[in-house]
């Protein structure tokens, strides 16, 4: 009699579990199969509770996401291929070919130009002067503006006439007419008689002689 109720039991287990795997429609793979290429299943909730919650994936196996990875690998092998080489970056100023202490040499020159320039540079009181540096708001640059302006005006109204510069001989004749534009010449630096001949030299005492001769005595 016991091991009837053995069986009992036996068989009421097994359909417990048939029925939990049909409620959660569980496919179990095969016990005799290797686990390790065994694909991962799929556990949805039974059909009572997808009005509650819906159908939710408690574990999937993405295939999107290995393509994904497949496709990023493929990508990055490209760009590899693609990739310039070491003689083509050296051409195009990207790759410096050079020694440590060469670079070295290199920022050291540099510097020291830096710090010759910096101690060129000119100090604040220097580009105040050359009124490069602004010390002054703009409203005090207005009221400076406006202090000159009224200064010059005021100059300008006691400026003297044309007729006082010329009695006080401070502005030529030039300067109050008009004068015409014309070449200067140096006519003392022309002797044409420098330029003589023997030739004209002696037709000129000649005529001289001649004029001598006969002129009136008295």
């Amino acid at each position: 009699m016991e091991q009837p109720s053995r069986w009992k039991s036996n068989n009421t287990r097994i359909e417990d579990s048939i029925d939990r795997q049909q409620m959660f429609n569980i496919n179990l793979p095969c016990t005799m199969e290797n686990k390790e290429n065994t694909r991962p299943f799929v556990i949805r909730e039974s059909s009572s509770d997808s009005d509650e919650d819906g159908s939710r994936i408690l574990y999937r196996d993405d295939d999107n996401t290995r393509q994904a990875k497949i496709a990023r690998k493929e990508s990055l092998s490209l760009k590899l291929q693609l990739r310039p080489d070491k003689q083509d970056l050296i051409n195009r100023n990207i790759l410096h070919q050079v020694t440590d202490n060469e670079l070295k040499e290199t920022k050291e020159a540099i510097g020291a130009r830096l710090i010759r320039r910096l101690s060129m540079r000119p100090t604040a009181e220097e580009l105040v002067e050359r009124n490069i540096l602004k010390t002054q708001t703009p409203a005090e640059e207005k009221k400076q503006k406006e202090e000159k302006k009224s200064y010059l005006l005021r100059k300008l109204s006691f400026r003297p006439t044309v007729e006082e510069l010329k009695e006080k001989k401070i502005i030529r004749f030039n300067d109050y007419i008009e004068v015409t534009q014309a070449h200067d010449y140096d006519r003392r630096a022309d002797k044409p008689w420098t330029r003589l001949t023997p030739k004209d030299k002696a037709a000129i005492r000649s005529i001289g002689h001649d004029n001598c001769n006969g002129s009136v005595l008295i």
